[in-house]
């Protein structure tokens, strides 16, 4: 279902990424009036979508790597148009077959809504290998971006090109009060690998499970990579 527009400016940006975040049940859950970090401006807020074409695609191409499970390669792709009365809408086709995640359209997107859909897609994993409440797992993804999130700036290869960017990395659940019901996964590393001078600012999503040395323990990385954009 088509969400509804919001007012313009920095609360209006915000109340948009809500709305979003709701629809979806992603981690944004922060009210118009919060004090929002440099970390979570840059992965919820900024506008990604900034100077693309009136119909353009974006493609990412999808890996999963599990110790001792077979790999999954998919794709990702992003449709975005502009309309009169809906300003840019973006639909999106997440992964395929039974990993595919049914997503709204968004209608005046500025934020690329890959992010939301990317996390949207962990949270349902953890619940699943770990049972619990998926908004548990929301909330300190939230956290951990509004509190504890570093940003470095990163130099990476895009279609031949040296691009510059910048990298959000949090680890939200060391030191969780309930690291006992996690089964070696509070380790889980997420990194969000962005840059203006690529389509759609998100060149890499990244989640890594890994244990202490000489552990036993899940291994497990999920990477979500800008592959290709067209007008």
């Amino acid at each position: 279902m088509p969400l509804r527009p919001a007012e313009r400016g920095r609360a209006g940006a915000l109340l948009r990424a809500c709305l979003l975040a709701l629809t979806l049940g992603a981690p944004l859950a922060a009210a118009a009036g919060d004090d929002i970090s440099a970390a979570e401006h840059a992965v919820f807020l900024d506008e990604h979508l900034r100077g693309l074409d009136d119909r353009h695609r974006l493609r990412y191409d999808f890996v999963l790597r599990e110790n001792a499970v077979a790999v999954v390669e998919d794709t990702v792709t992003l449709d975005v148009r502009h309309d009169a009365d809906r300003g840019r809408v973006v639909n999106a086709e997440f992964l395929h077959g039974e990993n595919q995640l049914s997503l709204p359209e968004v209608d005046h997107a500025e934020a690329n809504p890959v992010v939301l859909y990317f996390l949207e897609r962990d949270v349902r994993e953890m619940r699943r290998r770990l049972g619990g409440m998926e908004n548990y797992f929301r909330k300190r993804i939230r956290l951990a971006l509004a509190d504890d999130a570093g940003i470095e700036p990163v130099t990476f290869e895009y279609r031949g090109r040296r691009i510059q960017g910048s990298r959000v990395a949090v680890d939200p659940y060391r030191g969780d009060p309930n690291q006992h019901r996690f089964r070696g996964m509070d380790s889980k590393r997420y990194e969000f690998t962005l840059s203006e001078q690529v389509p759609g600012g998100i060149y890499r999503l990244r989640t890594s499970v890994e244990p202490p040395a000489g552990a036993e323990g899940p291994r497990i990385e999920e990477v979500l990579t800008l592959s290709d954009s067209e007008p």
